[in-house]
């Protein structure tokens, strides 16, 4: 199931990867070099991850991250060149941040790298030198930044608003502030709607679905069913844009977040527009909703 699950998401987010929308980054465990344990070198990889955050990027939740790793039979802290482009490939993002961690002369030297999956070449780099006594999260924040703002993406505001109706309309491309998709619900001002993303995020069962849903930030989520069926019912709209963006909502069970009781959720054939509860370890289609 696993195995499924990831293949489907690389394969289905390919036209996606191939956009200037916004691209997704993975920040990969820390290498422990000479002198300090895997253990150490764990705690400051995480504080880096807390606070990396560069705009225009999505950053992959570490326990997926540590799925593929596993799945793929990776030895974490030790993962080479071929073994790091395969996990970008399989999460489908455009780079990955690898770090070093070596302890001498009583001095923690720190060494990350953001590494482009596709070229394989190294498209920033930085590093600080830690002495036990001083703040080693002040460290780890300050490398954070400084490498988030040497890759960050500056946000363009292209979407389709219409001047002359003084807002947006259903079909139309959503693109400001780097939350990017395509509009399925608006306000009678068009000032304020809903919008549908622009990739397919799987095929996968029902807490996995919220969870990527939510993994992406700015306010992303799971449709309800009856938003679910709002976007059924503007469909032919929205796969106009969305196939001239390089993709498309595809017509099978999509599921919803809203609950049909413990063990079911309920779920919207996109074929149809047919409604069902299914058990929530079903693996159905992933399509995120966010307000703007």
């Amino acid at each position: 199931m696993k195995t499924r699950f990831f293949l489907l998401v690389a394969l289905s987010m390919f036209f996606a990867a191939t956009t200037s929308f916004a691209q997704r980054i993975a920040v990969l465990e820390f290498n422990a070099g000479a002198g300090i344990s895997q253990a150490d070198v764990e705690g400051i990889s995480a504080i880096f991850n807390t606070y990396f955050t560069p705009a225009g990027y999505t950053l992959v939740e570490r326990t997926q991250i540590d799925r593929v790793i596993d799945e793929q039979n990776f030895q974490r802290g030790s993962i080479t060149q071929s073994q790091m482009v395969r996990i970008g490939q399989i999460l489908n993002v455009s780079k990955v941040v690898l770090g070093d961690v070596n302890y001498v002369m009583n001095q923690y030297n720190v060494d990350v790298r953001v590494v482009n999956v596709e070229s394989g070449t190294i498209a920033a780099m930085d590093g600080v030198t830690w002495t036990p006594g001083s703040s080693y999260r002040t460290m780890m924040r300050e490398l954070a930044a400084q490498l988030a703002s040497k890759i960050a993406i500056k946000s363009t505001s292209t979407s389709t608003y219409n001047q002359q109706s003084g807002g947006y309309e259903i079909g139309d491309y959503y693109n400001v502030g780097g939350k990017q998709g395509v509009v399925f619900a608006v306000t009678p001002d068009g000032q304020h709607g809903k919008i549908v993303c622009l990739q397919y995020l799987g095929e996968v069962e029902w807490y996995d679905a919220k969870s990527i849903c939510a993994n992406l930030g700015s306010g992303w989520r799971l449709p309800t069913k009856a938003e679910l069926l709002a976007i059924y019912e503007v469909m032919g709209q929205l796969n106009s844009m969305l196939i001239a963006l390089g993709d498309s909502i595809q017509e099978g069970w999509h599921w919803s977040s809203t609950e049909y009781d413990e063990f079911c959720a309920w779920s919207v054939d996109m074929g149809d527009g047919f409604t069902v509860d299914y058990r929530k370890d079903s693996l159905f289609y992933v399509r995120a909703v966010s307000a703007f």
